[in-house]
């Protein structure tokens, strides 16, 4: 049994989240190397110097997956908030942006029967009692960052920003003894568990214009240094075990390009690798069982007909209209030799609003994940919308009005 997201998720810390806006999810989840006007990949901190105006956006998901394992099916869905972030102009040449997205989910509901044996008093035989485990598991992480963007004449741009994450993950476990154990002196238990890290690292981004239909960039992010806090609480008793360590979450680099083969046309491909370790995987996790992590890799390419920017055309022809596809191997254990792959593609479309000035961005997304059901135990469906508002110009800028000479 399940609510919300992936199956998968309680292995480490969670999901890893597609960021960067609603555009880039359409795009397959890429664009690094796309620098333009038009809703930008945040991911990349040096395309805010691309930025031509004040721009405010706020974004949202809902999700919905479908799980199959041991012949049974479950389907949940589940909705987040994407992307808040706000750009402005200091100079010419100069961005400065504040914004937060989530970068980890897990939202996870399972129970299970279990048989315990109960020792009697006085040497008697033994008694065996089925039992219920019911385990929820429900956390997040968020990254608050502050963006700086200076571009290099036509030719590139270069963006630093300074990332503060915040990862809370919680666990209910419960066992549920019948009534006739309930009676005895062995009672239903509840624990509590919560993990929670913070910690602060910079994230450097680079994109340039070699040449006119060419863009490149790469963007390295180390890894982040901080605090793991744990509590475990035996609920209706005084246990309560606290643990309190330093440690660090992994880094990642990513690699892009972008061609633009026409006036409205351009293609895009991003690689992004990152390193595990075990102590990557929080301390909620059963380390102790559990295989080393995998690297994690995303291959991501996308197509997308420009938008028209003119107040000459009509209906769609101002329309942005994308599509993508991509893999992705996830950081979470081997399960039986196997790792945990996703294959999916991607689409979406910008509409124009308010004379341009506001556009509204949406992306649609489906994929498997778990490509060897026999060896993972379970195989996922999922489907994603995201919708994103983007407001610029002059919703936040008034030109002062000046009397003809």
């Amino acid at each position: 049994m399940r609510a919300g997201g992936s199956v998968f998720a309680p292995n480490g810390l969670g999901e890893q989240l597609t960021g960067g806006g609603a555009r880039v999810q359409g795009l397959g989840g890429g664009g690094i190397a796309l620098a333009d006007s038009l809703s930008f990949n945040t991911q990349n901190p040096a395309l805010a110097a691309f930025a031509p105006r004040t721009i405010f956006r706020v974004g949202g998901e809902l999700g919905l997956w479908s799980t199959t394992a041991d012949g049974r099916t479950e389907t949940d869905a589940e909705v987040l908030w994407k992307d808040f972030a706000i750009y402005w102009p200091v100079t010419r040449a100069w961005r400065v942006g504040l914004g937060a997205a989530p970068t980890r989910h897990m939202d996870l509901h399972t129970f299970g029967l279990h048989t315990a044996v109960f020792p009697q008093p006085g040497g008697g035989a033994a008694s065996e009692v089925i039992y219920e485990e019911r385990n929820v598991w429900q956390g997040s992480a968020v990254d608050w960052r502050v963006d700086n963007a200076i571009r290099l004449g036509e030719r590139g741009a270069l963006g630093v920003s300074a990332v503060y994450t915040a990862l809370r993950n919680e666990r209910e476990r419960i066992l549920d003894m019948e009534e006739v154990v309930a009676r005895s002196y062995y009672f239903d238990t509840e624990y509590h568990e919560t993990e929670r890290f913070n910690g602060w690292s910079v994230v450097g981004g680079l994109y340039v214009n070699p040449a006119p239909k060419w863009g490149l960039a790469v963007t390295f992010r180390p890894r982040t240094g901080g605090r793991w806090r744990y509590t475990l609480t035996k609920l209706g008793s005084d246990s309560t075990v606290k643990t309190d360590r330093r440690g660090d979450m992994p880094g990642e680099i990513r690699l892009g390009a972008s061609y633009r083969p026409g006036k409205r046309l351009v293609a895009v491909a991003d690689l992004q690798l990152g390193q595990w370790s075990q102590d990557d995987l929080g301390i909620m996790a059963d380390r102790a069982s559990l295989p080393a992590p995998e690297n994690p890799l995303f291959i991501s390419a996308g197509v997308e007909r420009l938008a028209g920017y003119s107040p000459l055309y009509s209906g769609g022809q101002n329309w942005a209209f994308r599509g993508g596809a991509y893999y992705r191997r996830h950081y979470w254990p081997l399960r039986s030799g196997q790792a945990v792959e996703d294959l999916g593609v991607t689409a979406g479309f910008s509409v124009p609003m308010n004379g341009m000035q506001t556009w509204l961005h949406t992306a649609l997304e489906g994929g498997l994940r778990g490509l060897d059901e026999n060896k993972l135990g379970a195989r996922e469906v999922f489907f994603r919308v995201s919708l994103q508002m983007e407001f610029s110009e002059t919703w936040f800028q008034r030109t002062r009005p000046r009397l003809p000479r």
